[in-house]
């Protein structure tokens, strides 16, 4: 493949526009194409249904090429930002800087699930790896078709790539005498629902974990505790960023990546 036409933090990295965005404003709805999507800092884009403050799976990425490669018809993928590009190859905790204002914070690859299955049988092995990326918001701004993206390297601290990791990690994040739902680890871990009844099994083999505080929602007497403490430990660096509180703003200016788009 052209290295040219490649987007990349993890090599060299080239150019890149945004070729069309999606929001999706009901789980049960297919995405809906728009002149633009709004990306609010911290929550998400308005209007989808993935929005959340404490999910690492705001936005999602992917690339033209993809769909080349595989002959997809438009937005198999789900994606809510496609960027005109061959292919994407980011690092997680890599800054992206979208159009004249927003910014997004590169989570972590998304893993192909089966439901791509349903569009073409075996979509979701074929392309692993080739999916895209999630993505939170960082900072506030109107994306749309056209607009050109930047990408700054190491901004952030990295999430770790395999699920499992992310679970144990934000686990023996959690604060004194805090407890946590399956489900809001999961949404914090950016894992599927179905995947917390492997939870249980998954901490307690790990020495010094605190499973005992990780329960069913029925076992929560009187609910959750609220997680603001949880979420400053596990995306905190993010806050810093939107106050100007971190090093972006003394990065060398040939940190910063910009491409014209792929013709």
């Amino acid at each position: 493949m052209d290295n040219q036409k490649s987007f990349a933090t993890r090599d060299r990295a080239v150019e890149a526009t945004i070729a069309s965005t999606f929001r999706r404003p009901q789980f049960n709805t297919d995405p809906e194409e728009t002149d633009g999507v709004f990306l609010r800092a911290g929550v998400g884009i308005d209007g989808d249904c993935h929005s959340s403050t404490l999910s690492p799976r705001q936005v999602l990425l992917a690339a033209t090429g993809t769909y080349d490669q595989f002959g997809l018809a438009q937005n198999v993928l789900r994606e809510n930002i496609l960027i005109h590009v061959n292919k994407l190859s980011l690092s997680s905790g890599s800054l992206l800087l979208v159009g004249p204002d927003a910014a997004l914070r590169i989570s972590f690859e998304c893993e192909p699930c089966g439901r791509l299955n349903r569009k073409r049988q075996g979509l979701s092995r074929d392309i692993k790896g080739k999916r895209g990326y999630l993505a939170r918001v960082v900072k506030s701004g109107t994306v749309r078709p056209g607009d050109k993206v930047k990408v700054v390297k190491d901004v952030f601290r990295p999430f770790p790539d395999h699920w499992r990791d992310r679970v144990i990690n934000i686990v023996c994040m959690l604060p004194s005498n805090h407890i946590i739902s399956y489900g809001r680890l999961a949404e914090i871990a950016g894992v599927p629902t179905s995947f917390c009844r492997s939870f249980p099994r998954l901490l307690r083999s790990h020495k010094g974990i605190p499973w005992q505080r990780v329960r069913p929602v029925n076992q929560l007497i009187g609910g959750e505790i609220k997680h603001y403490r949880l979420a400053h430990a596990v995306f905190g660096d993010e806050f810093k960023f939107m106050s100007g509180r971190n090093s972006f703003s003394q990065r060398r200016p040939e940190s910063v990546i910009s491409f014209p788009s792929v013709s």
